[in-house]
């Protein structure tokens, strides 16, 4: 990776926050939970409590909840949390770097960790990918198995000549256009929020 490469996401998922479930659809997360349960019973993992690492707006923390354990989600977006916090009122998310946070005494607790959808992808250069792999490390018990995945080479060089693709709902209108080179796969999204839905939030924050 490039060490000198650097990409800051944070102010389109202020914006995308609200939205990001109608967005990705929720279509995606069944194999991950085939995964977890199957990682579980195949390793007798007692259902404790599980680590989401960059849990955004807890799609895969309801997984982890589904399957009986607790949850402590992490995520570097105050918006994404915001959203898991409504969603999920019972479990536990702080609005952290994952490439450096404390859980303090909450980690004896920890009985697995997981990252899904390609989140660790996020991390372009090689330090912060060591950073996060040493501060989950800190933040589970020993022997705590880590889950995650990334996406290979090969779906990031087919992925950078994606076509664009134009979603619409009813209270947001996206485009998304693919690149990229080498061993980077770039997402450009255009993201307008409907006048309608803005006048709404100006009437609600009176």
């Amino acid at each position: 990776m490039d060490k000198e490469k650097q990409y800051d996401n944070l102010e389109g998922y202020r914006v995308m926050a609200r939205f990001y479930d109608k967005l990705m659809g929720n279509n995606k997360y069944s194999g991950w939970k085939s995964l977890i349960a199957d990682v579980a019973e195949k390793y007798g993992i007692p259902k404790g409590v599980c680590l989401d690492v960059a849990c955004g707006t807890g799609n895969i923390s309801k997984l982890l909840v589904d399957l009986g354990f607790k949850v402590i989600g992490i995520d570097i977006s105050d918006e994404m949390i915001s959203v898991a916090k409504q969603k999920f009122p019972d479990e536990q998310f702080v609005c952290v770097d994952a490439r450096n946070f404390d859980l303090g005494n909450q980690v004896k607790s920890i009985t697995l960790a997981v990252s899904f959808y390609d989140s660790l992808n996020y991390l372009l250069s090689d330090d912060d990918m060591l950073q996060t792999f040493k501060s989950v490390n800190r933040n589970i018990p020993t022997g705590t198995i880590f889950l995650f995945d990334m996406n290979p080479m090969d779906h990031v060089q087919i992925a950078q000549k994606f076509k664009p693709r134009v979603f619409e709902e009813s209270e947001f209108y996206s485009v998304f256009r693919f690149g990229g080179e080498g061993r980077f796969w770039t997402l450009d999204i255009d993201f307008f929020v409907k006048e309608r839905v803005l006048s709404s939030d100006k009437r609600k924050a009176h």
